[in-house]
């Protein structure tokens, strides 16, 4: 298990504004790498070679970023949720997929009634014990942040996946693409204008994703409408 997620475990992330100062001091000193890099393609100018391979760095990094990112700062809301100690009818259907995944995977796997029947039971008589998502959680990217890998995310975590669906462009052919291409060692061109269109795009999802965590968690996203007591 990764180093940060086995801190931020044993540290709980039991409040919003633990989770609200982590996820913003990870953005913080992404977007602070960034702009160094960025400012060192601006000073390069004068040389199209430095500039070049810059460029090819600059990409590289924005992907790391952007994949980074997503996978923390979701893990950490996971990680938030489960340290609510809801019950499990008090939430909302994604998160009890993530708890129970393990075993609805063994019932596919096993010709057994019995395999079943212990899930069934616990549907039928104890959702209203207290429940904890699994220690080791973590969000999957794939090692490939796709467009269609962000949609899964976003339903794993309840989020809207609407702010992105028109970023799919940028996401997969801008971003994920000539990432691939450089990390394969290819010769990829690219262009100054486009990276900075990369560079402004990558944050403003990054903001969009920071603020949704955060925006679900400040208003118990995670918990089922019916069971929110006013």
């Amino acid at each position: 298990m990764c180093h940060w997620v086995e801190h931020y475990s044993k540290n709980k992330m039991r409040t919003k504004a633990e989770l609200q100062q982590s996820i913003d001091d990870d953005l913080i000193w992404r977007r602070r790498e960034a702009f160094e890099l960025r400012l060192l393609i601006q000073d390069a100018s004068q040389n199209k070679s430095k500039e070049a391979a810059l460029l090819r760095a600059g990409v590289a990094m924005l992907y790391a970023h952007w994949e980074g990112f997503i996978k923390r700062s979701g893990t950490l809301y996971l990680h938030f949720v489960s340290n609510q100690a809801c019950k499990g009818n008090e939430l909302t259907s994604n998160f009890l997929a993530i708890k129970f995944k393990n075993q609805l995977d063994s019932i596919k796997l096993s010709s057994k009634t019995t395999t079943a029947n212990h899930l069934i039971n616990y549907f039928c008589h104890k959702l209203e014990n207290k429940i904890k998502l699994p220690k080791n959680i973590l969000i999957d990217t794939h090692s490939n942040l796709s467009s269609e890998v962000l949609k899964e995310i976003n339903e794993v975590l309840g989020l809207d996946n609407t702010p992105y669906e028109a970023k799919k462009n940028i996401i997969d052919l801008k971003l994920v693409s000539k990432r691939n291409h450089i990390a394969h060692g290819n010769i990829l061109h690219i262009d100054k204008q486009e990276f900075l269109e990369i560079y402004d795009e990558v944050f403003d999802m990054m903001d969009e994703f920071r603020n949704q965590v955060q925006n679900a968690a400040a208003t118990d996203l995670f918990i089922r409408v019916t069971d929110i007591k006013r």
